[in-house]
């Protein structure tokens, strides 16, 4: 009885008035509004959109600090934002100058391009002296070492902020509110082609539904992050409806997140991206199959595998040429020899080239002119199209080694979290995680994604909400 009243005394003493604004309530209502923004300056890839991300990442960061009451609560995504800022402070590093004899130590072939400037300008009559750094565009890296930062940021800010369960109810709203609304604004401007977005006209394919990024390929991107979002919801909808006596109540239950799935799934489909429908395919199979290993019930995996079908088949239904049309005109030389698997040859000899820190961030396209092929002379490639030779060239084996160190970490504590996160609702949100990184995985073989400062916020958000979702579960089993 003692213990019973002192444990009242304590709930009673956390208690405060009901409509009081507190600084961990409201961490999560301006983590829903960035999710809710992120996407709609051009997927943020604007350099005025960017400033704001990493200006609001940044404040949300001392906001979490100043609302975490121990910093045990964000040691689950402690190492992973350790990783990201490493590369941030790598990108920096690159940005800055050295003395020439550091540089040549460290990466000779950027020294040698350092000194065939500097003769160059001399033999035109320019005393102008070039930098000595490890990048060839300094101020390119430079502002994606902020980015990096504010990703890591973002990572923390939702361990932080995602620590309650309603917490991570109001930011999976803003993701899967985002996504639909991003589909039924492409799909407006796609039945009147229209060549705009946000009345202002920007390159690309306006036959393809694209939301308000200029690449419909990122909006796939943006999509499959909802997508697993939404199976997740649709796995706790289908655990609560065996408890209800209703069939009403277990349809409404179930019925909302099914809906959601097929029209994010309907308009992935109908963003034409090969890479996308393959990637969201391949997420929602390993969610299945992630469901069936965890319980070592194979019912989930075959449920996976069936709701990609669905899926085909409304695409199919709503219409087969604008939704799969794309898919099917792709022609074999287009698989096996199109200019991509040249642009990822020479990516690969860039990476010899400068092997330890890379070219420098967000220096691809300078890097690529300097071995361009023959076949694609007067192209200009701002990205490697796979993620993974991107950072292994720009960032080199340091950069990229950060990279697997905290892409290993995240998934090994969310399969654990999926595995031991108690609640199913906090198991909801590892898969949810798990699914998105998965689909992550595929699509950035064929693209560059998580270039888009909103893909790769939303997806730290994301994962940094399941990370809390298993800390939360960890203190309801202590307490039990």
């Amino acid at each position: 009885m003692a213990t019973a009243r002192v444990e009242s005394r304590v709930v009673d003493s956390d208690r405060r008035p009901r409509g009081q604004l507190t600084v961990p309530s409201l961490l999560p209502l301006l983590l829903a509004v960035l999710v809710l923004w992120v996407p709609l300056p051009f997927g943020s890839v604007v350099p005025w959109s960017h400033t704001v991300l990493q200006i609001t990442a940044c404040l949300l960061l001392a906001l979490a600090a100043v609302s975490t009451k121990r910093a045990s609560d964000l040691r689950p995504a402690a190492l992973p934002a350790i990783c990201i800022a490493a590369v941030a402070l790598l990108g920096a590093l690159q940005a800055s100058t050295f003395p020439a004899t550091i540089v040549r130590t460290i990466s000779p072939e950027h020294a040698r391009l350092q000194a065939v400037a500097h003769e160059t300008l001399a033999d035109a009559g320019f005393a102008r002296k070039v930098p000595s750094s490890l990048s060839l565009a300094p101020s390119a890296s430079r502002a994606a070492a902020l980015t990096f930062a504010a990703v890591a940021a973002c990572l923390l800010a939702a361990v932080a902020g995602a620590r309650e369960r309603p917490h991570r109810r109001v930011l999976a709203a803003a993701l899967l509110g985002s996504a639909i609304f991003q589909v039924l604004y492409g799909a407006a401007a796609l039945a009147a082609r229209r060549g705009t977005i946000w009345g202002q006209v920007v390159p690309g394919d306006a036959a393809r539904l694209r939301g308000t990024f200029i690449n419909a390929d990122h909006l796939a991107f943006y999509l499959e992050l909802a997508l697993a979002a939404a199976f997740a919801w649709g796995w706790w909808a289908l655990r609560r409806a065996r408890e209800e006596i209703s069939i009403e109540r277990r349809i409404a239950l179930v019925a909302g997140p099914t809906l959601v799935w097929l029209t994010l799934f309907l308009g992935l489909a109908f963003t034409g991206s090969r890479a996308g429908l393959v990637a969201a395919a391949t997420g929602t199979v390993a969610q299945g199959l992630l469901l069936a290993a965890s319980r070592r019930r194979w019912r989930g995996g075959i449920a996976g595998v069936l709701l990609v079908l669905v899926g085909v088949g409304a695409v199919a239904a709503v219409g087969l040429q604008q939704g799969l049309g794309r898919w099917l005109a792709t022609s074999q030389h287009e698989l096996a020899w199109n200019d991509r698997l040249r642009v990822y040859g020479t990516s690969w000899e860039l990476w010899h080239r400068f092997p330890w820190t890379g070219t420098g961030l967000a220096s691809f396209r300078d890097a690529f002119t300097l071995l361009v092929p023959r076949e694609l002379t007067g192209l200009t490639y701002w990205h490697t199209h796979n993620d993974y030779l991107e950072v292994l060239v720009t960032a080199g084996v340091v950069g990229a080694a950060l990279v697997a160190v905290a892409a290993c970490v995240l998934v090994m504590r969310l399969a654990r979290g999926l595995h031991d996160g108690g609640r199913t609702e906090n198991r909801a949100a590892a898969l949810a995680a798990l699914g998105a990184l998965a689909a992550v995985a595929v699509h950035s073989l064929f693209d560059f994604g998580l270039s888009m400062p909103a893909n790769a916020a939303t997806l730290a958000i994301v994962v940094g909400a399941a990370l809390a979702a298993r800390r939360s579960g960890e203190r309801e089993e202590k307490r039990g």
